[in-house]
């Protein structure tokens, strides 16, 4: 009886997700491994010539038809040498999605561009401003999924017609971001950062169904208004502390996201600089967030050198937990930062890690 109640609910999900496509974007546990879905102002923001990361996230894997999320992103600074205090950034990142019994998918890929403006003569402020430009396509197997007509005798018949208007089972769209940031390495043991981003402000239009049978209202991709600040502080040599927070607001819905991951260096020294070793890099964290009224999320995760490696777990606090056993997302994140140029290593400038 458990597996079929399960059952209906994912099914429930995807249908509701066909009926009125007001879709929400997909998120991260690990927003922070993922730079360029959280704001294209960060394209290039960080303290190496180029950045690459890679995330996987299973979500309600205890339902019988789970979410499943892959991300990776590129970012180069080609004018490294050539700006001074300023940078420029370029970046590309695609994610594939797939959800439910439908096998609702969702490919995305986006180019980003980000310029950096140093404020003072070591950089250590700066302010930020990125756009991207987007690509997304979005596919459905209908025949794998059943719908309330289908019911006969209190059983699911598929022969029956679904009494839906689908006129096709994939559409595509082209899109637009913008962002902005600003960031400050107030000292070599200690940075902040604040920015927001504004995601699909053209509301493209996403429906399998027969157009001129949709509500216009219920056919568009809702704009997506994002806030994020953190900072990494050390408390002692060794010792760090990383708060964080994420606000998102689409299609009237909210996610918050507050929390703090705690460090243990092996090596501290001018860690905020660009030409820094390599090495000062290496240490271990661990942290929980709060994802208000939804789940606990919990971090461990590691530096080594230039490789930052993630692992974390949604434990679901929502009114799911009933199917989903309290289980949410399991996440792993991978990111490498290549090293400096060689111009930036003879200059005194810093870059905050975020």
């Amino acid at each position: 009886m458990k597996k079929i109640v399960t059952r209906l609910l994912a099914l429930v999900l995807m249908v509701l997700g066909m009926q009125n496509l007001q879709a929400q974007d997909i998120h991260f546990s690990q927003f922070y491994s993922a730079p360029l879905t959280l704001n294209p102002a960060m394209t290039g923001n960080s303290n190496g010539l180029y950045r690459a990361a890679v995330t996987y996230r299973n979500q309600w894997s205890s339902i019988p038809a789970p979410y499943s999320t892959v991300m990776a992103s590129f970012e180069y600074s080609p004018l490294a040498c050539q700006l001074g205090i300023d940078n420029l950034g370029i970046g590309l990142v695609i994610f594939n999605d797939v959800a439910g019994d439908g096998q609702l998918n969702t490919f995305n890929g986006a180019l980003s561009l980000a310029y950096h403006k140093g404020l003072d003569a070591e950089s250590r402020f700066r302010i930020s401003l990125g756009g991207q430009v987007a690509y997304t396509t979005k596919s459905v197997n209908v025949d794998n999924l059943l719908f309330s007509t289908q019911i006969e005798d209190f059983q699911f018949n598929p022969l029956l017609p679904n009494g839906e208007p689908i006129q096709d089972q994939n559409f595509s769209y082209i899109d637009f971001n913008a962002g902005g940031m600003f960031t400050a390495a107030v000292s070599e043991r200690a940075n902040f950062y604040i920015g927001g981003a504004y995601f699909h402000p053209t509301e493209p239009e996403e429906t399998f169904l027969v157009s001129n049978l949709t509500p216009a209202g219920e056919k568009t991709l809702d704009p997506r208004l994002v806030g994020h600040l953190g900072g990494s502080f050390f408390v002692s040599d060794n010792i760090s502390i990383s708060p964080s927070a994420l606000y998102m607001q689409q299609s009237g819905s909210t996610e918050t996201i507050l929390g703090a991951a705690f460090g243990y260096h092996m090596a501290q020294d001018n860690r905020y600089r660009r030409g820094s070793s390599a090495s000062d890099g290496t240490g271990i964290y661990v942290g929980g967030w709060y994802r208000m009224g939804d789940a606990i999320v919990i971090l461990i995760g590691a530096d080594y050198q230039s490789i930052r490696f993630g692992f974390s777990y949604d434990i679901n606090i929502s009114e799911l937990d009933v199917a989903s056993n309290n289980q949410g997302g399991l996440e792993l994140s991978l990111m490498y930062t290549g090293p400096s140029p060689e111009c930036k290593k003879r200059s005194k400038l810093y870059c905050p890690r975020f």
